[in-house]
């Protein structure tokens, strides 16, 4: 499907603190700056900022031991640069560490959103089964924690796999039910982007 692409997804930290960070400041910082970065495309800056953040958080973890979050999320951001510039390899090495190391922390959320990239990032280099298996492994993940927006999000996701590797029909069946959950989910942005997407179907011959 040429107008329509599969979807990445930003980690989001959850920071539970008793007692403030002085590095929580100059972290929040580093990431912000390194986000403008990305999103003028000036990819060796916010590289070298969310390197930058990555050893803040690897050195905050020496101090009050390791907190596999918080370094998982770090290499999620180093990954995003790799998968905007379409390095689909050099992102995977980075995700694969991160969805071990929230595996190890038990944050299913966030291994759900890394499975979504590592997918993302297989089917650009062509392995689409492979994409499909772990797509379907974050729908599960997804399904038990009742994250309708999240199923929202793989479901079109697998669609679009299905349009260009498999069958329109199936395809359709995979976006009508993510319009129906992301409906429920009260996202009037995923409605939007899904309905775009189910617009692109008639231009397919199967």
């Amino acid at each position: 499907m040429s107008e329509e692409n599969v979807m990445v997804e930003e980690t989001e930290a959850v920071v539970e603190q008793e007692t403030p960070d002085p590095r929580a400041a100059q972290l929040e910082e580093l990431n912000k700056q390194a986000r403008e970065h990305l999103a003028t495309n000036e990819w060796e800056t916010a590289l070298d900022l969310y390197r930058q953040a990555l050893a803040l958080t690897e050195e905050a973890g020496d101090d009050a031991g390791a907190d596999a979050g918080d370094k998982a999320e770090a290499l999620n951001n180093i990954a995003s640069v790799y998968l905007a510039q379409k390095e689909w390899t050099q992102a995977l090495e980075l995700l694969e560490l991160a969805r071990q190391l929230l595996r190890e922390a038990g944050d299913q959320e966030g291994e759900a959103t890394t499975l979504n990239n590592i997918a993302s990032a297989h089917n650009e280099l062509g392995n689409w089964a492979q994409a499909i298996a772990i797509y379907e492994e974050a729908l599960a993940i997804r399904e038990a924690q009742n994250d309708l927006e999240g199923q929202a999000k793989t479901l079109r996701n697998l669609a679009i796999i299905y349009v260009q590797h498999g069958t329109r029909v199936k395809a359709k069946s995979y976006l009508n039910k993510a319009m129906q959950l992301a409906k429920k989910a009260k996202s009037r942005e995923l409605v939007g982007i899904i309905r775009a997407t189910l617009s692109q179907l008639p231009k397919f011959r199967r």
